[in-house]
């Protein structure tokens, strides 16, 4: 999970990413590293800040298991203003989009 501080996350905040997982899941992330990288660039490019990104981590980590390219269709279907203020208020509120 040292991938992660390339955007700027803190050796606490891998700890609680890490920690807030099943140890499977934190060995598939790190299998599944290029995706995972692929889908945080997504996520900056939008407009998410690495807070929000790491309760994605930590609340809905099953986003890192899908691809960089679903995710985006399915994020196209919405107005983009519209996710990064709804993920930053609430991560969970991920659950109300629907994915293709």
């Amino acid at each position: 999970m040292e991938y992660l501080k390339e955007i700027g996350l803190s050796n606490h905040d891998i700890k609680e990413i890490v920690d807030s997982n099943y140890q499977y899941i934190i060995e598939n992330l790190e299998l599944n590293q290029e995706n995972v990288q692929n889908i945080i660039d997504y996520l900056i490019g939008i407009g998410l800040d690495k807070s929000t990104i790491k309760e994605i981590f930590i609340y809905q980590v099953g986003l890192f298991f899908r691809s960089k390219e679903e995710i985006q269709a399915s994020f196209d279907e919405y107005e983009i203003d519209s996710i990064i203020k709804s993920l930053s208020y609430d991560v969970n509120n991920i659950e109300l989009i629907d994915f293709l």
